[in-house]
């Protein structure tokens, strides 16, 4: 399998990989970084833009020139051309020890945010922290927040079956990815049970859906990619260059290439392409990620 470091960016956390059709383009995050890079897949430029603060996740929007990023403290609606910012929503106004992580935009528009305990520094290096103070937090056009679970350290992996049954959302502290009843009718879920625990390589980060029902997950300290089956059966394993796998997302106008984030922090001496952003072609096509469904007043 040929796989291609396309960006050898050397992020710290690099996170939220998103396939940008109308842009030809892959963006992402470095969340300890405090940064959103752009790899425009035409001609390979690279364009970085600078935040205040950990940048955790992206998600497109129904206007094609707005992503709606999840900041640690925040979410926003960002215009990459002109580096414009629109406040949005603060899932956590009253926990200032915590932060946001991963997000994802369901299959109705609607946007779902996991917490952490803050782990960066305000210069962007790393803190030890503990506790299980993250919550799974559903986003309305409107802003409205509710919050759906809690109890989680490092909250990870948020994606959705094609038959829109079933939800997927992890804890890397706990080894484990969980499923649940996705009721598609009105964006809600129930009816948590463990999906894979325990599963020996690293530690469950972020993950990809396929159009067949398997979820692409990436593992932290594991050096690969795991394709698991819709019963929690590993079917696949990709070995990648490096030790940090932090996130997928399936990308090119097929969805048949798969884009991998990675991390530096933590890795290995001697690791060169830690942090890089990588490609790997595939023979099975990606599911469409969602699109935040904006109201009237927020097109750009």
């Amino acid at each position: 399998m040929d796989i291609r470091c396309i960006a050898d960016t050397h992020n710290l956390i690099g996170e939220g990989p998103l396939w940008h059709p109308e842009h030809n383009s892959i963006y992402w995050t470095d969340v300890n970084g405090f940064t959103i890079h752009c790899y425009a897949v035409e001609d390979g430029a690279l364009t970085i833009w600078e935040f205040e603060e950990p940048v955790c996740s992206l998600s497109l929007t129904t206007d094609p020139e707005l992503i709606l990023v999840a900041l640690g403290s925040r979410l926003i609606l960002w215009n990459p051309a002109a580096h414009q910012r629109i406040e949005f929503a603060r899932p956590e106004p009253n926990t200032p020890y915590n932060r946001l992580n991963d997000g994802a935009t369901d299959p109705n528009g609607i946007f779902w945010a996991g917490s952490m305990r803050n782990n960066v520094a305000p210069d962007g290096s790393d803190i030890q922290v503990s506790g299980s103070t993250g919550s799974l937090y559903r986003v309305m056009p409107d802003g409205q927040v509710d919050v759906f679970d809690t109890g989680f350290g490092i909250s990870n992996t948020l994606a959705w079956s094609p038959d829109q049954k079933t939800f997927y959302f992890g804890c890397s502290v706990g080894n484990v990815i969980y499923a649940y009843d996705y009721n598609s009718a009105n964006s809600s879920i129930s009816n948590r049970r463990p999906f894979v625990v325990d599963i020996d390589r690293g530690s469950p980060d972020g993950s990809a859906m396929d159009a067949q029902g398997y979820l692409w997950n990436c593992r932290f300290f594991g050096s690969c990619i795991m394709r698991l089956s819709p019963t929690g059966e590993i079917d696949r394993i990709i070995e990648m260059p490096v030790s940090n796998i932090t996130n997928c997302v399936f990308g090119g106008a097929d969805l048949r290439t798969l884009y991998v984030t990675t991390a530096s922090l933590h890795a290995p001496a001697g690791e060169k392409l830690a942090g890089a952003l990588f490609a790997i072609e595939m023979d099975v096509e990606g599911l469409e990620t969602g699109r935040f469904r904006l109201t009237d007043d927020l097109h750009a």
